[in-house]
């Protein structure tokens, strides 16, 4: 049994050369195809890591100055006169809004930037 598969072997050793030949280049290209598809997603989860980055650090950087400095020096300058008490009141509700809109939405960046690094997180393990 054994001298019958040896000589189908030996008689049939092109042919079996062949075959794993094309099973090798077959595989290769199985191969090449799977990593270029990993690097894709490499390079997209790269570029959403990379813009999520610019966001935050720019975020740090980049503080926005405080209206309260100026309120407080025109009330030390300021009369006692009830226009600039109107005046005072109004700006510190209106600095009041716009504290609550500054908070709204750096709630709303701080939602998205996680979002976002959620998404990349997910985009890298998948």
């Amino acid at each position: 049994m054994l001298d019958e598969i040896l000589a189908f072997a030996v008689s049939h050793a092109q042919w079996i050369t062949d075959c794993l030949i094309f099973a090798l280049v077959l595989l290769e290209l199985v191969h090449i195809g799977q990593t270029r598809r990993i690097n894709k997603r490499l390079h997209k989860a790269g570029q959403w890591l990379q813009r999520y980055l610019s966001v935050v650090l720019r975020e740090d950087t980049y503080e926005e100055p405080e209206q309260e400095e100026t309120g407080e020096a025109k009330e030390a300058a300021g009369d006692d006169t009830d226009d600039e008490a109107q005046l005072s009141a109004a700006n510190m509700l209106k600095s009041r809004q716009e504290e609550n809109m500054r908070t709204v939405l750096a709630q709303k960046k701080q939602k998205r930037n996680e979002e976002l690094l959620d998404s990349v997180l997910q985009e890298i393990f998948d």
